[in-house]
């Protein structure tokens, strides 16, 4: 051996240097545990989830349910699908779901939703709905797939009327919990166009065509807020839980129980746009503005994009009168929220939608030729287009 090389005898008295052991923590989120990855269990969200914008949480004290059994317990259900097709299929959709629920899912208390699917079958249905619309969009043009999506959705709107003839009195705090998380899930399935092989055709969009196209759209999610009415006195009970499932936990306690519109912090133009000083244009247009400019500060993470739905859920009903019309200024409202929802990339189940109806917006207010209006106005509507037109830029604050 060349008396240059570096040579080292270890013997039983001198091991060398040895790889430091890592304790395994038994504290750290769910979602790093089912990964099998080392957490820094940081809170609300720890390091890794936030860097991948992965749901986190960690375990309740009082449960007894892990991430790891929360994901397997769907398999234990038995689905009652319409069609032979779909019994063939929930396996697999079952499968592909447990393998890719941090894509298909993006809300902050998914081990929440899977744990109440151990005592709903609503649940479970809904999930497996929504994982088949994900699976036929990411594999396009299959048949099966699709057929299967539909199957599931069937069952789950028919089971899901079926319990809303049940009167809300009659349902404990979990059966009320279990509905009102399904109908807020529900809401995905709204936004997926028919075909996911339709490019960004800004034609196809209502703004350009009849509103009842609109209308129908519109439909389920405007049933959230009776829905939360009816339930007022058990979802006292579980307001606390559904924001921390839906929305997360953060410093301005999400959503806020009323959200005042501040006209100190609004641009003049809106307030002219609007005409936000006559009280009367306030109870149709006070509400949506105080919303978006809650919304565009919302750092556009995945796991953020459930809280944008708060626009169309508290939309008052003559602002959606006016959206059906066609009016310039609800209509300019309406994409500058599908603006921001453009800011979340790979919310796989609105992004096509939300773009799509954006740009046709956009196409929509310019033939109107806004800006060319005489005086102060046309000066303000110029503005306004500026703006819409950058809404799908996230600025940090």
């Amino acid at each position: 051996m060349d008396g240059n090389t570096a040579f080292r005898f270890l013997s039983p008295n001198n091991p060398g240097r040895r790889r430091k052991v890592q304790q395994r923590t038994k504290s750290g989120c769910l979602t790093c545990k089912v990964k099998r990855v080392k957490c820094d269990e940081l809170k609300p969200v720890c390091t890794r989830c936030l860097r991948n914008s992965r749901p986190c949480a960690y375990n309740d004290p009082g449960a007894d349910l892990d991430g790891s059994a929360s994901l397997s317990v769907l398999s234990a259900f038995t689905v009652d699908p319409l069609t032979s097709l779909a019994t063939t299929f929930s396996g697999h959709i079952i499968q592909h779901f447990q393998r890719n629920w941090d894509q298909i899912l993006h809300i902050p208390g998914i081990y929440r939703i899977i744990s109440l699917s151990q005592t709903s079958s609503l649940v479970v249905n809904v999930i497996l709905a929504i994982s088949a619309c994900h699976l036929r969009h990411i594999s396009l043009g299959n048949t099966q797939h699709r057929i299967a999506e539909h199957s599931y959705l069937s069952v789950t709107l028919q089971q899901y009327q079926q319990i809303l003839d049940v009167p809300r009195a009659t349902l404990d705090e979990s059966g009320v919990e279990s509905l009102l998380i399904s109908a807020m899930l529900l809401n995905i399935l709204t936004f997926p166009l028919l075909d996911s092989r339709v490019g960004y055709d800004q034609s196809t969009s209502w703004v350009f065509g009849p509103a009842e196209d609109l209308r129908g759209w519109l439909a389920l999610q405007a049933g959230m807020k009776p829905l939360l009415i009816s339930a007022s006195a058990q979802a006292l009970k579980t307001r606390s839980t559904l924001r921390q499932t839906m929305f997360g936990c953060d410093e301005r306690n999400w959503p806020m129980p009323n959200l005042d519109l501040n006209l100190a912090v609004l641009p003049d133009r809106w307030i002219q746009a609007f005409n936000l000083d006559d009280p009367c244009s306030v109870e149709t247009f006070g509400l949506p503005v105080a919303i978006l400019q809650e919304l565009q500060y919302i750092k556009p993470l995945r796991l953020n994009v459930f809280r944008n739905l708060l626009f169309i859920w508290k939309m008052p009903t003559r602002f959606r009168t006016l959206l059906h019309e066609k009016d310039e200024r609800a209509v300019w409202l309406f994409g500058y929220w599908l603006g921001l929802l453009c800011r979340y990339e790979g919310a796989w189940w609105c992004d096509k939608r939300v773009r799509t109806e954006y740009l046709a917006i956009s196409t929509f207010l310019d033939q109107h030729c806004l800006p060319e209006r005489p005086g102060s106005e046309g000066g303000m509507w110029l503005d306004m287009m500026n703006e819409l037109k950058l809404v799908p830029v996230f600025i940090c604050t």
